[in-house]
């Protein structure tokens, strides 16, 4: 008699303990936020309305890392912040860009999670591991151009995320698309870009995680600027600030990245780089800081 009543004591209060334990799951979407320029042309990430010559090829690989890159707690101090649901991730990213015609280049981005881990949030549990990330392809015409005899770059850019990724530790979207107009112009030793273009993607909602209203990701308008320095030899070492703002257009709370690179041409065609800076802003997907080191190499007169 006693054995029946423990067995049925046990059922009765097995599912409550389940529910109890239950975790709350994040929306899948790509936490991945930041596009590379993969021609190189200017700025490592920011568009300056340039084209690869036809035929010529650039392909780059770099190692970028994050320190928190999604972040319920976060304030826009970021020393009130050492823990996240993704503290620290760290993606190796393939990116190519090949010159078809004169005016005309395509591009690619196929990025890849070495490693990501952070700490649970209340009962939402983080989503640790590595995989395939979201990859991009682009298409971009100029049909201005200052190495055709134009008196700055113009250039428009339609870029489209493929459906392909793990979504379960947040490297896919259902959709995601990101046109772009890009203006450059070049001076003796220098050049600037500047980039309007948008995100469109669906909203994932992350308030019933968080309790803050504004704690939304999806689409947004982005604005990008650059100037770099320009080499004058095989061997130059090149300098970059680009100014990266986004502004949320579905209730989600706008940021921005400052971020200084150096590149360093090495033998012909090979270049180093690096490139960091912090984030600003309360985005629960900003990091708080960026980091990249990459190497490219191009078939023929770049940049």
């Amino acid at each position: 008699m006693v054995h029946r009543l423990l067995v049925l004591l046990c059922a009765l209060l097995t599912p409550g303990l389940a529910v109890a334990q239950t975790s709350d799951a994040l929306p899948t979407f790509d936490l991945q936020r930041l596009q590379f320029e993969p021609s190189g042309l200017g700025s490592l990430v920011v568009g300056t309305g340039r084209t690869l010559d036809p035929g010529v090829v650039r392909v780059s690989v770099q190692a970028h890392y994050e320190h928190l890159p999604l972040n319920f707690a976060r304030k826009w101090d970021p020393s009130l912040s050492v823990f996240g649901l993704v503290e620290h991730k760290l993606t190796g990213h393939v990116t190519a860009a090949v010159g078809v015609l004169p005016w005309l280049h395509l591009g690619a981005q196929l990025p890849y999670i070495i490693a990501q881990r952070g700490r649970s949030f209340v009962r939402t549990l983080p989503p640790n591991g590595q995989g395939l990330d979201e990859p991009w392809v682009s298409v971009r015409a100029a049909p201005l151009q200052v190495k055709n005899g134009a008196g700055f770059n113009l250039a428009v850019e339609l870029a489209a995320a493929l459906p392909v990724g793990r979504p379960e530790i947040l490297a896919r979207d259902t959709y995601a698309v990101s046109p772009r107009l890009q203006l450059g112009v070049q001076g003796e030793g220098y050049q600037a870009g500047l980039e309007l273009g948008a995100l469109l993607r669906p909203r994932y909602d992350l308030s019933p995680l968080t309790g803050r209203q504004q704690d939304v990701v999806g689409s947004e308008l982005r604005l990008g600027t650059t100037i770099t320095s320009r080499g004058k030899t095989s061997s130059s070492t090149r300098s970059e600030l680009s100014v990266l703002l986004n502004v949320p257009l579905q209730g989600g709370r706008p940021s921005g990245e400052v971020l200084v690179g150096v590149r360093r041409h090495t033998v012909k065609g090979l270049d180093l780089y690096f490139l960091g800076g912090p984030g600003l802003g309360t985005a629960v997907d900003m990091p708080s800081v960026r980091l990249l080191v990459g190497a490219s190499f191009v078939t023929g007169e770049a940049d």
